[in-house]
């Protein structure tokens, strides 16, 4: 066995062909019946296996019966030469994808602030199951900024809060989010009512991204009162989060991370409604899908 290994390193000149050749005489229990499957002459066929042997100086069949059958070495053989065939042809799989550009190298995708961490782990194992690993790109984005890369074609999904109906983006709705108006309780002191007068004295939080400008929407950070306010734009939603717990300022969370906070009240919504949102995935009609993205579509969507 050794010696075979030895052999193996050295680049001797045993082929596929070889190994496909010794399953199929031991599948289909004879020489002339495996010469047959694979279109051979059985003399053609008996005097590649003698080559292989010889060359390697091992002996893969015995043939003192009518049917040849697997000596030790052969056995030993046999295992090798299944796994090698089979990884041979997960190879050109992978090759004839790579090829046809069927298999993704990278996934870039754009999310929301609110997409829950059980999605982006479920992208991420699925982009680590294929042979070749996918590497998996997160994009951050806020308001129509996820709808506007994928048009642009600068991620292949995304998952954000679908901003109005486009024919080019297939959708689908995979979860619903309630923004409540919170503010912190140290910034209340012993205020006993929170009216519009106090709100807009008060600086209201907005996530904002620097990269994305666009008309302005239900879901934009214009003035909610006549006559405005002050605004705090920060670029990431932990920061947000961070200045209204801190009593810094005011503004809308997911119901998820209210219920997790001590120190917050919600607002009455007479004073300012709280929001209702629909999570979307989503991806292009007009750009194909590799064999990941797909997956990650099937997965999602139930």
């Amino acid at each position: 066995m050794i010696i075979f290994l030895d052999h193996l390193l050295q680049g001797i000149s045993m082929n596929l062909d070889q190994l496909q050749a010794v399953l199929t005489i031991l599948d289909k229990g004879s020489f002339r019946a495996a010469a047959d499957e694979l279109h051979k002459s059985q003399p053609a066929l008996s005097a590649s296996i003698k080559n292989l042997e010889e060359e390697f100086n091992i002996q893969i069949f015995d043939r003192s019966d009518y049917r040849p059958k697997l000596t030790e070495v052969g056995s030993i053989f046999i295992t090798s030469a299944r796994a090698t065939l089979e990884a041979s042809k997960q190879t050109e799989k992978i090759a004839r994808e790579l090829g046809m550009k069927k298999t993704e190298t990278k996934l870039r995708v754009s999310l929301d602030h609110l997409v829950p961490i059980e999605m982006i782990q479920a992208m991420a194992q699925e982009c680590l199951k294929p042979e070749i690993p996918t590497v998996l790109i997160l994009e951050n984005t806020v308001l129509q900024g996820s709808h506007t890369l994928l048009l642009d074609g600068c991620v292949d999904l995304a998952i954000a809060p679908y901003p109005h109906d486009d024919e080019s983006i297939e959708k689908i709705a995979i979860k619903k989010v309630t923004l409540v108006p919170v503010i912190s309780k140290s910034l209340l002191k012993n205020k006993t009512k929170i009216d519009e007068q106090f709100l807009k004295k008060t600086a209201q939080v907005f996530v904002y991204n620097k990269n994305f400008e666009g008309p302005s929407n239900d879901l934009s950070p214009n003035p909610i009162y006549e006559g405005g306010g002050a605004k705090i734009y920060v670029p990431d939603h932990f920061s947000k989060v961070s200045l209204i717990k801190n009593g810094l300022g005011w503004g809308r969370i997911s119901q998820e991370e209210f219920a997790q906070a001590k120190n917050l009240e919600i607002l009455d919504k007479k004073i300012c409604k709280s929001l209702e949102l629909q999570l979307c995935l989503m991806r292009s009609k007009n750009r194909p899908s590799g064999p990941v993205a797909r997956k990650i579509w099937e997965r999602l969507k139930t």
